[in-house]
């Protein structure tokens, strides 16, 4: 039976509220259909050994979340077990709205079915699509307006199994509210995820993205976002890679004065496997982003960028930039980079960049007639070339799991 086949065979409705929503994410998955092997987005993902994979669908197990649990995040974290949320183990700050999906149906049906349905239309990543077809317990989580929530809330997911686990996430960020999240990847996974946030006006959203899974794990995870008018999004991608690792990246700066900058480091060795598909469109005029993206590989690793500036006519004063950085400390190692710009509008600072490189012989030579080893000088290569992202990550656990 090919992979197809078997998720057809295991597409049942639980039969709760969510039923239309599985239903429309699945007739948009056939739509797309899987990606091909020569689709230009997927053609760095071993796509042949993914579709050789058994499926069964995750039930959550059960596991102790402390271990896990950042020191900074002790008072306010939300807790996913292979894919599913689990409000009993999670501690939710006060004065924010956290419901499991299927209960947020119940009161905040209409505002979810808009955006769903608007999105969903919208879609283009296939996986994305079948997130909503086979979706776990998702979270529903909605900032009040003019909240300001103190401690960075943690979205722990934890796995113990490497069975096929959709866990979903549907953020909405109120006027002029401000919000950090730190979302951490920990186990042995099989896992396709979506974050589906939508920032009001004159809000601020940070997410900080770690995903560490075990290296034999599979992780496709997509993150959807909207701005409202002098909204403002960061997101920081932090990565050691697995047997593949793809983070699709999809925002939409909506209306005029909107913000967002994308950045990530990917930290990968062995035959581990990272790689970043983005999307930024300017609908509205007057917008800035930003995307940073830095990989160091070695050994037999690979990664990819493929990113994309759509600046739509109405877009005028747009400030866009993208870069793409890879550091590679093996001759086995590959990477590859397809940075893109589409302007249709007159008025418009953008400007896109990628380098591929290996450390600096002469660098190398400097530290090395100073004293230092081989090693010692290449990470100091290492540390440099990093130095300019990692500084942004403001939490020091997390700091503490980059190994260079």
């Amino acid at each position: 039976m090919s992979f197809s086949e078997e998720l057809k065979s295991l597409f049942v409705l639980p039969g709760d509220l969510t039923d239309g929503w599985r239903k429309k994410s699945w007739d948009r998955f056939l739509h797309l259909g899987l990606p091909l092997i020569k689709s230009e987005a997927f053609q760095y993902v071993p796509l042949l050994e993914l579709y050789s994979k058994k499926i069964q669908i995750s039930q959550p197990g059960e596991v102790d979340p402390t271990p896990h649990i950042l020191p900074e995040c002790k008072d306010s974290y939300l807790v996913f077990v292979d894919g599913h949320f689990q409000p009993a183990q999670s501690k939710i700050p006060v004065g924010i709205v956290v419901l499991p999906i299927p209960v947020a149906m119940k009161s905040y049906g209409l505002f979810l079915q808009n955006r769903i349905g608007r999105m969903l239309k919208e879609e283009h990543d296939p996986f994305a699509a079948l997130n909503g077809a086979f979706q776990g317990v998702g979270l529903f989580l909605y900032i009040p307006p003019k909240f300001e929530q103190k401690n960075p809330v943690q979205l722990l997911h934890l796995f113990t199994k490497e069975q096929f686990a959709s866990p979903r996430v549907q953020l909405f960020v109120g006027k002029m509210a401000n919000l950090t999240l730190v979302q951490t990847v920990t186990g042995s996974c099989f896992c396709n995820s979506v974050v589906d946030c939508v920032v009001d006006e004159a809000a601020k959203c940070t997410l900080y993205d770690a995903s560490l899974p075990s290296p034999a794990s599979w992780l496709m995870q997509s993150f959807r976002a909207t701005l409202k008018r002098d909204s403002l999004l960061e997101t920081f991608h932090l990565t050691t890679g697995a047997k593949t690792v793809r983070t699709s990246l999809k925002v939409e700066l909506a209306e005029e004065n909107s913000e967002v900058f994308l950045r990530g480091i990917s930290l990968l060795d062995a035959e581990n496997q990272a790689h970043i598909h983005g999307l930024v469109e300017h609908q509205a005029p007057n917008c800035r982003s930003r995307q940073h993206f830095k990989s160091i590989l070695k050994d037999q690793s690979s990664s990819s960028f493929e990113g994309k500036i759509f600046v739509h006519p109405a877009a005028q004063k747009t400030e866009a930039y993208q870069s793409a950085q890879s550091l590679l400390l093996s001759n086995e190692a590959r990477s590859f980079a397809k940075p893109n710009l589409e302007i249709f509008a007159d008025d418009v600072k953008a400007s896109h960049g990628a380098t591929v490189a290996q450390p600096d012989e002469e660098a190398l030579f400097y530290f090395r007639s100073r004293g230092l080893s081989f090693e010692e000088s290449r990470a100091q290569l290492v540390q440099g070339f990093c130095q300019e992202l990692l500084q942004l990550i403001p939490f020091a656990s997390l700091r503490s799991k980059v190994v260079l």
